[in-house]
Order: structure tokens, then C-alpha cells, then sequence
């Protein structure tokens, strides 16, 4: 899992605290010469030393100790006792008592034990490490690790030999929802967190809390028996991950290797989930399996298998993912391939079990190509109908008025395409260009996001009364509005963050929007014909609630009625404008505690329409809604397809998290 892999990273980032501050006393005090290197400042009750660093460039720094007590016996042992507190490159490090003994070389820290930097913050109960071995062990340990920033931490600036100062503000009073991780499956598109309105599944989190009763150092690296992480700013803490024998080590690349037997997925502290064995390296890895539900190209359930991306140079990358059709196996025999699925499947042999998606991008100075390649078999006499292929070369460029603009060619093979109440048809080729630009800006109280689009390029796809396919050349221009106006907000001004709130990231605000959308589209054929329309969609979304208690304690509606005024008829099925009048309409609900249920859909209201009455693009969802994680499932019934999701929430933790685990 991917976030067992980065949370175990991130271990050995807060144990590089302890150790860096070890080697800086190494270096300040030698293996030998203790005693004439320190002078003390009876004034300030100060141990001061200065540090050189044998490198490229002579670095000097500066180790300062504070003590209500300090002493030198037989210029062998130095000890600080009392409000101890040690200064080395921005780093803190506190503690009662404070020791060296240079015959042993052996430094020890006892009794509340903190070190701290930035977002960086790691306590202990005993500190002790041999500065001649390289080895020793931390006691009770709990951390606190900001990963943005750690590298920043421990830098030295070598051109002025000064520290580099702090640049990070003092945290703030509570915490933010600032990123997170999410695993899916499924071939439905998932949505954002409905209730935040915001997407930060961005691949990783950055602040994590760990603890262990025990941790050993040793030269080649670290391990512990036993070692918790969580994500949650708050305890109890929602989710944990246990890592059982971890090692952390070099590799013989030079690179980071950690391992742990066994890991365990901890849910509210009372539900233990054994999630296997995990090889972390010190770079980005997928998911290895997955599954995805496919029955129009797959019969079914796929079990798919990730591999990293191959560089083939700076610029070329290539990314293979194999599968293998768990129904169509069991099956025997397949309906993909039918025009009607209603007759008898056709018999399959063993090319016909398995699958692959290969994707290509490459990059040449700021043109980007990206192309995307799915085979639902890898029998050679279905090749061409278990294809789909599509590729885009895209550029951004900046001229007046449409600046910050994109140029974009495409290609695809066997598109599927979504048209209302039509439902789903085929694009069995196209190729062309398009300029698009999107643009975001405030006016008139609200939130306005534009975007336009005009090209041409030339299809061949199903004709609009029968799925006979005909090609044919289309110039087109694209515009569309969508506006957010608030109405009316519970006026509650300090959404500070609270450990009473659990099943959301944020604080909730209950208030009323108006929500718009305009767009427009004229498409000119080879074929002489036409069509062009404009459509406005304009209705309220009422949020009530704010997730804090039980029972029915969050409810959102919108209903968002659409018209649209027409003229001329496309050629072709899949663009072709339909649902002249339709609802919009939404519904989430918390049923109990974090369980939640949430249903989008579109009607047909159009007494005029031969589908009048008929609803598209439905998709039912059944969640688990909590601060620390969320996971769902999804399904739509218009086209047989689902989805299930899991996400990990991230935290910048403010000054209200306590160093409690």
C-alpha cells in the first residue's frame, strides 16, 4: 500500500533528527579532545562550541547548551542538568538531563526528551547513542514529521557558513486539510469529497504522527519491533498502520530499504486489517493489483497489474499494465464482441483471457503527446475489435487574449461516448485539432469559470436514426459558463477545527447557493448540415447541517432545472443535442454516525421528447464519511458500471495537536 510505504519513509526522516544532532556533537567535540574545545560562560549558564565540518568548504556552526547545572568531571565527562536546552542549525533539542562521556564516546539524553524544527517533532523518554559505534536506541519514542520541508531542515548553507534561519511562520491555531491519498477501482468516474467541495487526494500526505516504544540505531540504519502511524490530528485517532519487525537500511544502490513482516491496518483502535508485507524504496511505487468492473469490453470483473513507468530516455516514457479477465475466464465464452448482446456468447481460448493497457507520454520541449492504448484481448483475430486507442498532442502557449491557452491534436479509435437519453454510442474513428482555453475570476459576488473551445477534425461514427456509420468532417465552437453565487451562510466566522468533530476534514458551514451554468456550441458538417444551440441551467444548493452529531445531522440538495433552445440536427448520434428541458438534481444525507448516502441524476421533462420522463447519467452511492478517511461505493445503473474508493485525509497540523498517540 501506498501509504504504508510513504508513512515508513517518514520514520526514518524524524530518527534522522536524533541522528543528525549526535554527528553534530561528534564533529563539535572530536573523539579525543573534548576538554580543549568547550569553554563554558558561567554568565549564561552556556555550554558554546563551535563547529568545523571537514567537507568541499569549511562550514562552521555553532552547538550552544543551556543548563540550570553544567559540570566537567576529569575532562572525561560532561553533564547539563536542569531545563536543559541545546541549540545546533535551527534544531532544539530539550531535555533534564544532558551527557558525554568521551572514554565511552557514549551521549545521553534522559527525562521529557524533545526535539524540535519547523513542522519537525520528535520526544522521547531516553536518548543514547554511541558516538564511537554508531549505535544506540531511542526509548517511548512519538514524532511529529513535516515531509515537505524536512530536506530544507537539515540544509547547511556552505557559501555564507550560516545557519540557515527559520523561514516558516509559527503554526497555526488549528488544522487544515491541506492533501491526502486515494485508492479506487472500478471504471467510474469517482467524485470529489462532496462534502469538503475540493479534491487534496493529490498522491501524498505530508504530515504524519508515529510512536514506538523502542527504536534501535544502528551505523547501517534503524529498526523497531513495533511502530504506529496515523494521519489523524486527534486522539483517539481514527486510522493507524502498525509496521511489526521494521528495517530500515541502504541499499546497494545507496538507497533507502525499509521493510516490515507484517503490517496491520488499525480502524478506531479496535479493528485490526492484516495488509501484508512491505518493500519501501526511496522512490514513488503503484499499487501492484487492482480490479476493475468492464462488462461491455470484458464480460465483467478484471484483475489488473501495475508495474512503474519505463524511462526509455529524458523524454520517453512508457507504462505496460497487464490484465487478466477473471469472468470471461470463468465464463468460457465472451459477449463483447457481439453487436447484440442478447445472442449466445462466442467461445474464447486462453489469448482471449487476458489484456493489456500500455500508455505512452513523451515530452519534447514544451509539446506534450500523450496516447493511450487498451486491449480487451490479446487474441490477433479480435485485435482490431477489442482496440481502443486514443492520443493527444498538446501545447501551451500565450497570446493576447487567448493567453495561457492550449493547442491540442487528437486521434482515437473506438471512442465511447456518453449523449443523454440516447445513451451510450460509438465513435469508431477521429482525428483533428482544437485551441481551448479555461479561465477562473471573480465578478459580481461570485465564482466564474469560463471556458472555450473551437477546432475541426473529421469522424466516423454511428448516424443519429440507425447505427449505420458514416464520415464526415466537422468545424466546431464551444463556450460555457458556470457561476456560483452565495446566497446565505450560518455566519460562523471561526471554523476552527476540533477533536469533537468526526466524520469530516473540515468544519461545516450550512448555507444557501445559487449555481448557473451557460453554454453554447454551433457545429458546421461536410455534409451541408448544421446544428447549433444555446442551453441555460440555473438552481439552489441548500446545505444544512454540520456533521456533528449522529442522526441526520447533514443534509445537501441542488436541483438545477436546464433549457435549451435549438436549431438544425447533427449527422451523427453522439453530439447531437437531446434533452431539451431537464432537471438536475442531487441528494446526500447522513443516515448514522459516518454512514452517508448520496444520489445525482438527470430527467427528461420535455412532454414534447419520445423519452420524456426518462433519467441518465444516475449514479448511487453508499459512504463512510470520517474525519481521518473516507471510502465509498459507487454505482450506475444507465450503464452497469461501479466503483469503490478509499481515501486517506492529510493534515497541516496546527498548535491544538498534542504530542499524545
Amino acid at each position: 500500500m501506498a501509504a504504508k510505504r510513504n508513512f515508513l519513509f517518514i520514520v526514518n526522516l524524524g530518527l534522522l533528527g536524533f541522528t543528525t544532532f549526535a554527528s553534530f556533537f561528534e564533529i563539535a567535540i572530536g573523539k579525543d579532545n573534548l576538554v580543549e574545545n568547550l569553554y563554558v560562560d558561567t554568565s549564561k549558564n552556556s555550554l558554546i562550541e563551535k563547529l568545523k565540518l571537514e567537507q568541499k568548504e569549511n562550514i562552521f556552526l555553532t552547538l550552544k547548551i543551556f543548563a540550570d547545572k553544567q559540570y566537567d568531571y576529569d575532562q572525561d565527562i560532561y553533564l547539563a542538568q536542569g531545563n536543559v536546552k541545546a541549540l545546533v542549525n535551527g534544531w532544539i533539542l530539550r531535555s533534564d538531563i544532558l551527557s558525554y562521556q568521551k572514554s565511552t564516546g557514549i551521549l545521553s539524553a534522559e527525562g521529557n526528551i524533545r526535539l524540535s524544527k519547523g513542522g519537525q517533532y520528535l520526544r522521547g523518554k531516553e536518548f543514547k547513542y554511541n558516538l564511537l559505534k554508531k549505535e544506540g536506541f531511542i526509548e517511548d519514542a512519538y514524532g511529529i514529521l513535516d515531509i515537505k520541508n524536512v530536506l530544507d531542515d537539515f540544509k547547511i548553507d556552505t557559501i555564507s557558513n550560516k545557519i540557515i534561519p527559520e523561514k516558516r511562520s509559527k503554526k497555526k491555531e488549528n488544522n487544515t486539510y491541506t492533501d491526502g491519498i486515494e485508492f479506487s477501482f472500478g471504471n467510474v468516474k469517482l467524485p470529489k469529497n462532496k462534502i469538503t467541495r475540493s479534491d487534496k487526494s493529490i498522491g501524498s500526505i505530508n504530515n504524519w504522527r508515529f510512536k514506538s516504544d523502542l527504536i534501535n540505531i544502528n551505523e547501517d540504519g534503524w529498526e523497531s519491533s513495533r511502530i504506529n502511524f496515523t494521519n489523524d490530528p486527534f486522539d483517539p485517532h481514527q486510522i493507524a498502520f502498525e509496521g511489526i519487525d521494521v528495517i530500515a537500511e541502504e541499499d546497494d544502490e545507496g538507497k533507502l530499504l525499509i521493510t516490515s513482516s507484517k503490517t496491520n491496518l488499525i480502524l478506531e483502535n479496535r479493528t485490526k486489517i492484516f495488509i501484508g508485507k512491505r518493500i519501501f524504496k526511496d522512490k514513488k511505487k503503484k499499487r501492484k493489483f487492482g480490479l476493475i468492473l468492464d462488462s461491455k469490453d470484458r464480460d465483467g470483473l478484471v484483475l489488473i497489474r501495475r508495474s512503474d513507468k519505463t524511462k526509455i530516455n529524458n523524454n520517453l516514457e512508457l507504462d505496460l499494465q497487464p490484465q487478466f479477465l477473471i469472468s470471461r475466464s470463468l465464463l468460457g465464452k465472451t459477449y463483447s464482441y457481439n453487436s447484440d448482446k442478447s445472442k449466445e456468447g462466442k467461445a474464447v481460448d486462453l489469448s482471449d483471457v487476458f489484456g493489456l493497457n500500455i500508455k505512452v507520454n513523451a515530452i519534447y520541449k514544451d509539446w506534450n503527446f500523450d496516447s493511450k492504448n487498451d486491449l480487451s484481448t490479446l487474441n490477433t483475430k479480435r485485435l482490431f475489435n477489442g482496440l481502443r486507442h486514443s492520443s493527444s498532442l498538446r501545447k501551451y502557449f500565450k497570446i493576447p487574449i487567448l493567453d495561457d491557452s492550449s493547442f491540442n491534436v487528437f486521434t482515437t479509435y473506438r471512442s465511447r461516448a456518453w449523449n443523454g437519453t440516447i445513451g451510450e454510442t460509438e465513435i469508431k474513428s477521429a482525428y483533428g485539432g482544437f485551441v481551448q482555453k479555461t479561465y477562473s475570476f471573480e465578478a459580481l459576488e461570485g465564482q466564474q469559470n469560463l471556458n472555450i473551445r473551437f477546432g475541426t477534425a473529421k469522424y466516423e461514427a454511428e448516424k443519429l436514426k440507425n447505427t449505420k456509420l458514416i464520415s464526415l468532417w466537422r468545424s466546431s465552437f464551444f463556450a460555457s459558463l458556470d457561476s456560483e453565487y452565495q446566497i446565505w451562510n450560518s455566519n460562523r466566522k471561526k471554523l476552527y477545527q476540533k477533536s469533537d468533530i468526526l466524520f469530516s476534514p473540515i468544519l461545516i458551514n450550512p448555507e444557501l447557493v445559487l449555481r448557473t451554468n451557460i453554454n453554447t456550441a454551433f457545429f458546421k458538417y461536410e455534409d451541408g448540415s448544421d446544428q447549433g444551440f444555446l442551453k441555460i441551467s440555473f438552481g439552489p444548493e441548500i446545505r444544512l447541517g454540520r456533521l456533528e452529531r449522529n442522526l441526520f445531522d447533514y443534509t445537501k440538495l441542488f436541483v438545477m432545472p436546464g433549457f435549451k433552445i435549438k436549431v438544425g440536427n447533427s449527422p451523427f448520434k453522439f453530439d447531437n443535442a437531446i434533452d431539451l428541458k431537464t432537471l438536475n438534481i442531487g441528494f446526500m444525507q447522513q443516515i448514522y454516525g459516518p454512514i452517508m448516502f448520496d444520489i445525482t441524476s438527470n430527467l427528461n421533462i420535455d412532454n414534447s421528447s419520445e423519452n420524456y420522463g426518462e433519467y441518465y447519467d444516475t449514479k448511487l452511492g453508499l459512504l463512510c464519511h470520517k474525519r481521518a478517511y473516507e471510502f465509498g461505493i459507487y454505482y450506475q445503473p444507465n450503464n452497469d458500471a461501479g466503483g469503490i474508493y478509499f481515501r486517506l485525509n492529510g493534515f497541516e497540523f496546527g498548535n491544538s495537536v498534542n504530542p499524545v498517540f
